[in-house]
């Protein structure tokens, strides 16, 4: 059974802007021909890493935590699902011999695993007793951040 590296979204379904769009694009081309030409599949959607996206709060560089103030994408009040990788791969390696999986998309969305950013903080203001300056991008903002960034920024 082929389980492609596509680790992430369903590819199918993601409503992305370029240039991620054109490697979501490539990947479901990649999918569309597997499916046709019958080769045995699953395609795993995991969303985000926990263990790159959690210990920084989900700031892209930082080597920790913020200190004192945080960028948020958004408004914040979007639901992300953030699994640990140990779990990715325990629920990957139960699919491969599971035919409930077969030609189908596993997705893995565990329900304690479904927050927004503003609750992350708010975990995170509550665990350290300290509340954290919240930074809002608006989504004009980041789409024009993504059109002027340089790979690996922009996807």
């Amino acid at each position: 059974r082929f389980f492609p590296s596509e680790f992430g979204n369903d590819v199918d379904r993601v409503h992305a802007v370029e240039p991620a769009k054109t490697a979501f694009n490539t990947k479901a081309q990649i999918r569309h021909f597997v499916e046709a030409e019958g080769i045995p599949f699953t395609y795993v959607a995991t969303f985000f890493f926990a263990g790159y996206s959690l210990p920084n709060l989900a700031q892209p560089g930082a080597a920790g935590p913020p200190n004192d103030k945080v960028v948020i994408l958004g408004d914040g009040n979007t639901k992300a699902v953030f699994n640990k990788e140990e779990d990715i791969g325990t629920y990957t390696i139960k699919a491969v011999d599971d035919p409930k999986t077969l030609n189908k998309i596993l997705y893995i969305k565990p329900p304690h695993n479904i927050i927004t950013l503003n609750e992350l903080v708010s975990l995170w203001e509550k665990k350290t007793g300290k509340n954290l300056e919240r930074i809002y991008v608006p989504e004009e903002q980041v789409l024009k951040n993504i059109q002027e960034a340089s790979v690996p920024l922009n996807v």
